[in-house]
């Protein structure tokens, strides 16, 4: 899977640059994401551009602490449906269930966890790629983010029991007892939040029980169909994959993928697709940008798309678009 942001939580990333005198549209384009697509509620941002932002913000920033403010520039549209829901919720408990549930839904990358005891509510999240390193400053923004929805959703008197990050602390460290009003741990093992049960389970002012429930029917709708592209996009890249070698079987990719053959089956069914389907439009959509490349063979074509002879290719070419592959790289030329 290609991880993905939800591009207009990237709003937040934004008006932290503006408030620091930074052009945010440098920024946004200098990393290769473009910036009209936080105005976009359906658009997404590979997950990697996005952090290298977050990244780029760091070096020109000159305030360490700067994600901490997310908790003042984040707005409920920021997060789709999930920010209103937050908001509508019986209590602090419901509403970080619903950050634990769709969370995906903003960063396919991130899963927030919780956990509670007599007196606790624990609320932690976990990047899901072993190779991608946290950004501290995005850490810190995340933190920031769950409690100022906490402190909108509870009132302005909201402060959690304590607080901890995995980074060491910078010298602005004043800063999250500033904001947080709590103990800060740092050098964590873990990004947490903790929040006393009663205050998790204390009823919130603003519920509304018809809004939480029609924004989780968003919700649930656009996780389905975010799940749903995913396992195409997954399919598609295991496949580009193997097809030097060969066209690869459904079996092959199913465990490329970690899944049984009949689980990938039905997840494709499910995403209104099969696996004969997406072989071949992997083939065909990667034999249109080869023959653009004039300089780029035939025979070189056949076999990066697994056709065993250049007579297979031809064939296949000419039932996608009707017409040769020569010809078509005439018109192209």
């Amino acid at each position: 899977m290609n991880p993905t942001l939800l591009a207009s939580a990237a709003r937040i990333l934004w008006r932290l640059l503006e408030r620091h005198g930074i052009d945010p549209k440098h920024v946004f384009r200098e990393v290769g994401l473009d910036p009209h697509h936080i105005h976009d509620s359906r658009a997404r941002y590979p997950d990697t551009k996005a952090r290298a932002a977050w990244q780029m913000a760091a070096r020109l920033i000159d305030n360490p602490c700067f994600g901490l403010l997310a908790a003042d520039v984040w707005r409920p549209t920021d997060f789709h449906a999930l920010g209103y829901a937050f908001l509508a919720s019986r209590t602090l408990r419901t509403a970080i269930g619903r950050i634990e549930r769709y969370n995906t839904i903003v960063d396919t990358v991130v899963r927030f966890e919780t956990t509670l005891d007599d007196s606790h509510l624990r609320l932690t999240y976990r990047v899901m790629d072993p190779n991608i390193t946290e950004v501290s400053a995005l850490q810190d923004g995340r933190l920031a983010l769950v409690f100022g929805l906490c402190r909108e959703a509870y009132g302005a008197d909201f402060s959690p029991e304590e607080v901890s990050v995995t980074h060491t602390a910078p010298d602005c460290r004043g800063d999250f007892f500033g904001l947080f009003r709590c103990p800060v741990h740092f050098d964590a093992p873990q990004p947490e939040l903790v929040l006393a049960r009663a205050q998790a389970e204390a009823p919130l002012p603003a519920a509304s029980r018809e809004l939480a429930v029609a924004n989780d029917a968003v919700l649930s709708d656009y996780l389905r169909t975010l799940e749903q592209s995913d396992i195409v996009s997954q399919v598609k890249t295991a496949i580009i994959e193997h097809l030097p070698s060969g066209a690869p079987s459904a079996e092959t990719i199913a465990k490329d993928l970690f899944m049984s053959a009949r689980t990938l089956h039905r997840r494709l069914a499910d995403a209104r697709t099969n696996f004969s389907e997406t072989l071949e439009v992997v083939r065909r959509e990667l034999a249109e940008q080869y023959i653009s490349d004039p300089m780029r063979p035939l025979s070189d074509i056949s076999f990066l798309l697994g056709f065993s002879e250049q007579s297979a290719f031809s064939r296949a070419f000419r039932r996608w678009t009707g017409q040769t592959p020569s010809a078509a790289r005439d018109v192209a030329a």
